[in-house]
């Protein structure tokens, strides 16, 4: 018998964390961070 996919912890903890905005928000942030970043690099470098 295959595990439901609500027995897998990832699965568990997509869900839990798609209930959670403020994530989201932290995820957003540091990616534009994290651009600006490669950005200031590649600026410097070229």
């Amino acid at each position: 018998m295959p595990p439901r996919e609500s027995d897998d912890p990832r699965e568990r903890d997509l869900s839990r964390r798609s209930n959670n905005p403020s994530v989201s928000i932290w995820l957003i942030l540091m990616a534009i961070g994290l651009l600006g970043a490669v950005v200031y690099v590649a600026s410097a470098v070229l």
